[in-house]
């Protein structure tokens, strides 16, 4: 079984605010799991008020990231679906499930997301995560999930 995700890094029917709120809940399920420092969610912050919200890939499901920094102790992944979705100003909101992505270098975080990737360009599975009662049974979901050949 592939380690993609941590249940320790998946939280459901999370309150925020708005755009910013969502991505620092996001991350802050990678500070206390010891993957990132709290700088590497103000660098994810920064990158949309700089670039816009390009980090919304599909509609509903952002993807928080920056580049690799020292504020990044380990590579990993990070989700959580919003009770109320939030609007990031973009043509895919409002959004509903927020990722956040580290990685200590350009490579090592590759086939996490290309594994990610795939399950989240399933729509049953995004669907899944958005009734999914428990952390443990998303993480089984992504973790087991093998793309049709």
């Amino acid at each position: 079984m592939k380690e993609v995700m941590e249940a320790q890094n998946i939280q459901l029917g999370v309150e925020a605010a708005d755009w910013k709120e969502s991505m620092i809940k996001s991350g802050n399920l990678l500070v206390n799991s010891g993957y990132i420092t709290k700088d590497y969610i103000d660098l994810t912050i920064k990158c949309v008020e700089e670039n816009g919200p390009y980090i919304v890939i599909t509609p509903g499901l952002a993807l928080s990231h920056s580049r690799p920094d020292v504020s990044v102790k380990k590579t990993g992944l990070s989700l959580i679906t919003l009770k109320e979705p939030v609007c990031f100003n973009c043509d895919n909101d409002p959004v509903d499930i927020v990722l956040t992505l580290a990685a200590t270098d350009d490579t090592s975080h590759l086939e996490k997301l290309q594994s990610m990737a795939e399950f989240i360009s399933d729509e049953d599975n995004l669907d899944f995560i958005r009734t999914a009662s428990s952390a443990e049974e998303v993480a089984k979901a992504i973790n087991e999930f093998e793309p049709e050949e």
